[in-house]
């Protein structure tokens, strides 16, 4: 079997799982213009940052003036550094008569649809040293 299909073949026995946790990720309303949802932004960094620990790295969530930050390293590994750039709360959803369903309650006709789910409005920046 050759790399790439090692690689397929573990998505597809993960598939579920992974499904479930992006799930979990869409449902929480990180709505960052509207104070009433601070602590839904905070719960969506803890979230990043555990789920970034389940997969071995340093993470840790950092308090800033506005919404907390996500950092994690994984001092293990050698070779280059990378760095990822993103950001992990959604715009509100109004007017939420435009939508089918609850924009936080993720469907699936054929791919996620929820709030969050397919726009990256912040281009992910890399870095490598």
């Amino acid at each position: 079997m050759s790399g790439l299909d090692d690689v397929l073949a573990h998505i597809d026995a993960n598939l579920e799982p992974a499904l479930e946790r992006l799930f979990a990720l869409l449902r929480i309303r990180s709505i960052s213009t509207d104070p009433a949802y601070a602590a839904e932004c905070r719960a969506c960094a803890e979230w990043h940052a555990a789920d970034l620990a389940a997969i071995g790295f340093d993470a840790a969530v950092r308090d800033t003036p506005g919404h907390p930050m996500v950092v994690a390293h994984d001092r293990s590994a050698s070779g280059p550094s990378a760095l990822f750039y993103g950001h992990y709360d959604v715009q509100p959803v109004d007017p939420l008569e435009l939508w089918d369903h609850d924009p936080f309650e993720p469907a699936s006709p054929p791919a996620p649809t929820a709030r969050g789910s397919s726009r990256r409005a912040a281009r992910p920046t890399t870095r490598a040293r």
